[in-house]
């Protein structure tokens, strides 16, 4: 039987692949998610900020390829000086290029389990 798309085996793949062309700096990392019938599945999850706030990321559905990215509340506000917010502006288009990664990575592993 072929691998769940969204195994956290699998995205931890997904994501040293990633990695190898792309600095993260360590910090994101692939965690466990609750998925039903006890399955097998993890979402990634991305600090920004300097660890002030997280997004995360996971797949819309089950058997959907897309992923869509989640932003954590805040209990307080941000302030920050401008050159923290080009921060953090880069640190969401680099969370943006890993959904789209991971989308693609996605949409390839279905295509291929459907064949096989």
């Amino acid at each position: 039987m072929p691998m769940p798309y969204r195994s956290s085996a699998l995205l931890e793949a997904w994501l040293a692949e990633f990695t190898t062309d792309h600095a993260l700096g360590g910090l994101v990392r692939v965690i466990p998610q609750d998925g039903t019938l006890g399955e097998d599945t993890g979402l990634i999850v991305f600090p920004l900020g300097g660890g002030t706030t997280s997004v995360y990321i996971e797949p819309v559905a089950v058997g959907d390829f897309r992923w869509r990215i989640h932003f954590e509340p805040r209990e307080q506000e941000a302030v920050m000086s401008s050159a923290q917010v080009h921060a953090m502006a880069a640190e969401l288009e680099m969370s943006a290029a890993l959904c789209d990664f991971i989308e693609a990575k996605s949409a390839e592993h279905i295509a291929a389990t459907k064949t096989a």
